[in-house]
């Protein structure tokens, strides 16, 4: 017994033994995996380790850290809440974590809740730090939460043929054509090898014709700036078109991402050799990482007007703020730069500022930033810039900004401009993982509309007091709001309304507005016309149709029903008695059954749509009121509605 008792200690020993050896093993390759950037694979292992050793930080957090890592926010949310929930002081930063990514996804109370938590009990010895960042981001939720979306721009998403089945980044624009960064195959999708070898970013051209209407992309002087195993991404041009920045971007010996700035020059008609900004700009031992060049020029202030050109550049350079900082430098004709500055708190947060654009139209620095609070993720915020200082930032509304990342703003002229973003509507890939279109910013004019009503009557006559309910058709996001007769109100282009009009007295109206159609007025009218309520005289129903002795509506019936319907629909607070009528032949007793089961078999129509029994009664009246004396007349056999209470546009 005690040799059987020993044999089976021994297994289970060995079986330990291997199993431990077996995780040690998958995660050897998993982190192998990571040194060869095959990161779907990794996660693979990963979670399988997860799934058969139980609660384990250290795997919830490379798990989480690598789902972030490839936009998969919903799945990386999820392990960073788990991880939260076991940390047990191992990992506190994953509340900030979950909470950071709850932000993003647009769950603006959650987050909140969890900032408001995290930054009570954490004591790392960042707390100042992250504190700060708590409450930047608790304010951004309740600014968020009270946003409402800016009526005079509207998003759009432009073609599949500019926008790839991969991310696709940094529109710039110059000549009316767009120029912008993609990797144009579908085969990054699916890959799991080596950076080295997979598809890279590359710049593409494609001519603008009108709004989300592009000519076909091609690649931009590929022979110029693309090299092998580079991403080659960030494109500009300098005001006169003859110089082209640009970034190439390789990962270093420590695993980093390090982007340099090129420049290629065009001699008449050909594009030269690109050339690498100076060390004051790019580091040659790729410590630190230069992207997102920005040409901007002004006059000098003075006598002599000497023009002044200026690089504004993102960088993870020694003394910045945070992580990439804006930085701006003198640079001459021949790409001497002279050293760089720091764009100061104004702009640069503790964490990243990116994408910056000069507007030469309203003097203004457009740039992205996670770390100033706004919706959540990467936001677009702008300021007035002037010899290359800048004024307090402001963060540009929704739907410019959204709570998923969103950069890159780019303008093409005075109405439209471009953004990047992986909000709803973009595309997606493996398991919610979010990845970056190019969208489309088009700002409209301000229209207006101006709501009048009027007595159904011969003379026109209008009526005061009318409240109109407007409300956006299928806008689950949009709220009924209240207006009064000729008072005009902002509308959006491009949507369809709903607008109720109410007056006590008279049956509510209801139509559908359309505002997409173009029209130069930038104020339009609609006009109603209104019917008073009478509650003493019935109104007769226009082809209701019953066959010859029978009380079982006719198909043809149902139309003039409908109409009925949608008038109880918009007029909740109406009570009415459905009344049926009948000819002068038979007796009066038959008659008044007939009539009775006529007038049922109108409300059961009704109800089985959906209105209430007490809102309609049924009563037949036989033959006891003639319209017409006339006993062969059909006029006698009528369906008739009466109104038994005046309307209340408060209930």
């Amino acid at each position: 017994m005690i040799k059987k008792h020993f044999i089976s200690t021994i297994i289970c020993f060995l079986s330990c033994i291997s199993l431990a050896q077996y995780k040690s093993t998958k995660i050897k390759m998993a982190e192998g995996l990571l040194e060869e950037d095959k990161q779907f694979a990794a996660l693979k292992i990963y979670e399988d380790i997860a799934a058969s050793q139980g609660d384990n930080k250290e795997i919830y957090l490379k798990i989480a850290e690598l789902h972030e890592d490839l936009f998969n926010y919903v799945e990386a949310s999820k392990w960073y809440y788990n991880l939260y929930e076991i940390q047990k002081g191992i990992y506190p930063k994953s509340e900030f974590k979950f909470a950071e990514l709850q932000m993003i996804m647009g769950k603006y109370k959650i987050a909140s809740e969890h900032f408001t938590s995290f930054s009570k009990t954490y004591q790392g010895h960042d707390k100042v730090l992250y504190k700060k960042l708590c409450k930047t981001y608790i304010k951004s939720c309740k600014k968020a939460l009270e946003a409402k979306p800016d009526p005079e721009i509207e998003i759009r998403k432009i073609p599949n043929f500019i926008n790839s089945t991969y991310t696709d980044l940094a529109p710039c624009t110059f000549e009316n054509k767009l120029y912008y960064s993609s990797i144009a195959t579908d085969s990054t999708m699916t890959y799991t090898g080596d950076l080295d070898s997979a598809p890279n970013f590359q710049i593409y051209r494609a001519e603008q014709i009108k709004d989300e209407q592009f000519d076909t992309a091609e690649l931009f002087i590929p022979e110029i700036i693309n090299e092998p195993y580079y991403h080659t991404s960030n494109g500009i041009f300098s005001p006169d078109g003859k110089k082209f920045f640009f970034t190439r971007c390789k990962k270093n010996s420590k695993g980093n991402n390090i982007c340099k700035i090129y420049c290629s020059e065009k001699k008449d008609t050909t594009w030269e050799k690109a050339i690498l900004l100076g060390p004051e700009i790019n580091d040659k031992n790729n410590n630190f990482s230069s992207t997102h060049p920005m040409i901007m020029r002004y006059l000098k202030r003075g006598q002599k007007r000497d023009t002044i050109t200026k690089i504004i550049f993102a960088s993870t350079m020694p003394g910045g703020h945070g992580g990439y900082d804006l930085w701006i430098a003198s640079i001459d004709e021949n790409l001497k730069t002279k050293k760089p500055e720091n764009m100061g708190r104004k702009v640069n947060s503790m964490l990243n500022e990116l994408t910056p654009y000069y507007s030469k139209k309203d003097k203004s620095l457009y740039f992205s930033s996670n770390g100033h609070g706004g919706f959540g993720g990467l936001d677009i915020f702008k300021t007035p810039i002037k010899n290359g200082k800048t004024k307090n930032i402001k963060l540009l509304d929704n739907p410019v900004n959204t709570s998923w990342d969103d950069w890159y703003y780019t303008e093409m002229n005075k109405e439209t401009a471009f953004i990047v973003s992986n909000r709803e509507g973009a595309k997606i890939y493996h398991n919610n993982t979010k990845l970056d279109d190019i969208f489309l910013v088009k700002k409209t004019t301000k229209k207006y509309l101006t709501l009048f009503a009027f007595e159904q009557q011969k003379t026109k006559k209008a009526i005061d007091g009318v409240i109109f309910r407007v409300k956006i058709v299928n806008d689950k996001n949009s709220e009924a709001s209240q207006y009064n007769t000729n008072k005009p109100f902002q509308i959006i282009p491009d949507k369809t309304y709903e607008i109720i009009a109410q007056k006590n007295g008279y049956f509510n109206k209801s139509t559908l507005f359309s505002t997409f159609y173009d029209s130069k007025q930038d104020t339009l009218k609609y006009e109603f016309t209104l019917r008073k309520i009478d509650t003493i005289n019935g109104i007769t129903i226009n082809n209701i149709y019953f066959d010859y002795d029978k009380y079982t509506l006719k198909p043809e019936s149902k139309r003039a029903l409908n109409k009925l319907y949608k008038l109880l629909i918009i007029n909740p607070s109406l009570r009415i008695e459905i009344g049926a009528h009948t000819d002068t032949k038979g007796s009066d007793l038959y008659n008044m059954e007939l009539s009775l089961k006529r007038a049922e078999a109108v409300v059961e129509y009704l109800v089985e749509k959906g209105i209430g029994r007490n809102v309609i009664t049924a009563k037949g009246y036989g033959k006891s009121i003639p319209v017409s004396k006339d006993a062969k007349s059909d006029k006698n056999r009528r369906i008739v509605f009466k109104v038994k209470n005046e309307n209340n546009i408060n209930d």
